[in-house]
């Protein structure tokens, strides 16, 4: 792979963008794709999509080949369609309720704790599981492993500090007098690594029968916060976006909400032949009964 390249990415990207990308095209290479044809990429893509490969996961590729054309300066290639019918990325208030329902047993404290920081802090996973005893207080929690190591600060709820003060003396428990920075740690009392916190994270969603992953709920996040008046600007502040289009995607409606709000108004929306309004009043018509065109004679009947 060209160092140019490579050095592209190291000035763009993020450490883990630049190794999902790096790993995405050296598979492109390894299954005879020639990264500087594009034609070759779009053969490729056909004969995946004859083996039934999913559109989500042609996208993937082509997430790391348009970066790849961005470097060339040349244009992208628009990602494949797809297939689901009506998918929401952002998690809702019934998973959250679901899941907190769902830490129980032995880590429940702890899994609580990781359920509530995910949904009212609006961290990235990986900022999640490796926040320190130290950056978390009842102000604030301090973000400094983000992306591209930026430091940023997210206010705490009052219920996040609750379940955080209740996870203590189990986490106290567990080390059993050993020292750790780290604020989630694993039942043998060593740091939590982000497989394992991952692994935790999805036996919680699957004891609560739900289909979840970590960024569902930082989507939660954005959108709540929207909905609850605050402006964009400051949501990509806490968010740690660096452009405000990015944030403006997280809390844009999506193709539920457009469903729910048809369904509310269904009855008011409806409309029958008989040409009356959907209010049920006569005098309400669909159209005139006679034509108003002023080019045409006013008395012409429709």
């Amino acid at each position: 792979m060209k160092d140019k390249f490579l050095e592209y990415l190291e000035d763009n990207y993020a450490i883990k963008t630049q190794s999902n990308y790096i790993r995405s095209i050296k598979f492109l290479e390894g299954h005879g794709v020639n990264i500087d044809n594009r034609d070759s990429f779009r053969e490729w893509t056909r004969k995946q999509k004859a083996k039934t490969m999913k559109n989500r996961t042609i996208n993937m590729y082509l997430k790391a080949y348009n970066c790849y054309l961005d470097f060339l300066g040349e244009p992208r290639i628009k990602p494949q369609r797809s297939s689901d019918s009506i998918r929401r990325d952002r998690a809702t208030i019934e998973d959250y309720n679901a899941l907190i329902a769902a830490c129980t047993g032995y880590t429940g404290p702890r899994d609580r704790l990781m359920v509530e920081i995910l949904f009212k802090s609006g961290l990235r996973y990986r900022e999640m599981i490796s926040l320190a005893i130290s950056e978390v207080s009842r102000e604030k929690i301090i973000v400094q492993a983000g992306k591209n190591q930026k430091y940023r600060e997210v206010p705490t709820f009052p219920s996040v500090y609750e379940s955080y003060e209740k996870y203590m003396p189990f986490r106290t428990e567990i080390l059993n007098n050993r020292n750790s920075q780290a604020l989630f740690i694993n039942k043998y009392g060593e740091p939590m690594t982000p497989d394992g916190g991952r692994n935790a994270i999805y036996s919680i969603a699957e004891r609560a029968k739900i289909s979840f992953s970590p960024h569902r709920a930082r989507r939660f996040y954005a959108r709540y916060l929207y909905d609850m008046g605050t402006q964009p600007e400051l949501i990509q502040k806490l968010m740690g976006h660096e452009k405000l289009d990015t944030t403006l995607l997280y809390v844009q409606p999506d193709t539920v909400d457009a469903f729910s709000a048809l369904r509310s108004n269904m009855k008011k929306l409806d409309f029958t032949a008989n040409r009356k309004s959907s209010t049920g009043n006569p005098d309400c018509k669909l159209r005139p009964e006679r034509d108003l065109n002023p080019r045409h004679r006013l008395d012409r009947p429709v």
